[in-house]
């Protein structure tokens, strides 16, 4: 079977990796194709995963608007010449596109009710929806195949990640004596209108957990001078098992906070819009909060850094999955 897997963030390369490995070694043809992004590429590139680039990253909405329809005629193209059985992706209007177009059938795996664009470009073409069961907004229910965990769980299990403290005593740092904080650029189009923290509340963000622990911060915009001595410089296929030793997580990205419950840290997530996974780890196992300011936000870290989740956590890891398994199930039997 040729299967095209399409990627444009970080966060997806972490979620198919494991996929990829375990179809190529059961004899599948596999071709990645994804978004010029620089930590994206790099990061396939420390896990020695082969890809090509298909197109580019828009910065507003009318470019995003032509981005869709130029990307989407590259990857048509590449897909042409690879003729795949089958196409996946995370909210991929682009190979759910080219899926439609080619005649080919296309899975589509997402957890961002709120990414309303996307999922209006994409559903429609898709022949497979896979979500989260906690998902809350609607899917066709004859595409929709809902599943007891989250996409951070097709990396994170126990069953995929152990956490290595070596690597934090290499860094010289004490494992749970630091809180780890992650700002967003939020580009997105999902992301428009999530912000919660102005440019200066980051810097008293950071400066106030500074009270408690050590911070290490992962900024995806430049931070002021005065912050440099809190910003990350560990290596971006690392990173969880630095996450995975903190204290506490804090930030504007998503995405780090679920990673975060997975592997029994306490989180707190800074937005006006929150996420169904992250309302579940908060409201069913207590792992986090959501926040919507500053005030809020180093109130909840306070809170979270006194708090034993272990419970929680422990209740987590017995309902939920090793995701990556249930994809492969979902792929060979789908075919």
């Amino acid at each position: 079977m040729k299967i095209l897997v399409v990627m444009g963030h970080p966060g997806h390369v972490h979620f198919f990796r494991h996929l990829i490995a375990e179809l190529e070694s059961k004899g599948h043809e596999c071709l990645v194709c994804v978004k010029e992004r620089e930590n994206t590429t790099k990061l396939l590139d420390l896990f020695d995963i082969t890809y090509s680039i298909f197109g580019k990253t828009y910065p507003n909405r009318p470019a995003k608007a032509w981005g869709v329809m130029a990307n989407d005629i590259r990857l048509i193209n590449i897909a042409r010449r690879f003729k795949p059985d089958l196409t996946l992706s995370i909210g991929g209007l682009y190979s759910v596109h080219a899926g439609a177009c080619l005649g080919v059938p296309s899975i589509d795996f997402t957890d961002t009710e709120n990414a309303r664009f996307t999922n209006m470009l994409t559903f429609p073409f898709a022949t497979v929806v896979a979500t989260p069961d906690c998902y809350r907004a609607p899917v066709p229910a004859h595409k929709h195949r809902p599943y007891p965990g989250y996409h951070e769980l097709a990396y994170l299990h126990p069953d995929r990640f152990e956490p290595d403290p070596s690597i934090i005593e290499d860094l010289g740092l004490e494992i749970g004596e630091y809180i780890v904080v992650r700002l967003s650029s939020l580009d997105a189009s999902h992301q428009e209108g999530e912000g919660a923290l102005s440019e200066e509340e980051k810097v008293q963000l950071i400066l106030g957990l500074s009270e408690y622990k050590k911070v290490i911060v992962d900024s995806e915009s430049p931070l002021p001078s005065k912050l440099d001595r809190f910003r990350m410089n560990i290596p971006e296929h690392l990173y969880h098992h630095l996450l995975a030793h903190a204290a506490l997580y804090v930030g504007e990205g998503a995405t780090a906070a679920s990673e975060s419950g997975v592997l029994g840290v306490p989180w707190v997530y800074a937005s006006r819009v929150g996420r169904c996974y992250l309302d579940d780890q908060e409201n069913r196992y207590g792992l986090g909060k959501t926040v919507s300011s500053l005030e809020k936000a180093l109130r909840c870290a306070d809170v979270m850094l006194k708090k034993d989740i272990t419970e929680g956590w422990q209740r987590l890891l017995k309902d939920k999955i090793d995701v990556t398994s249930w994809m492969i199930k979902l792929i060979e039997d789908f075919l």
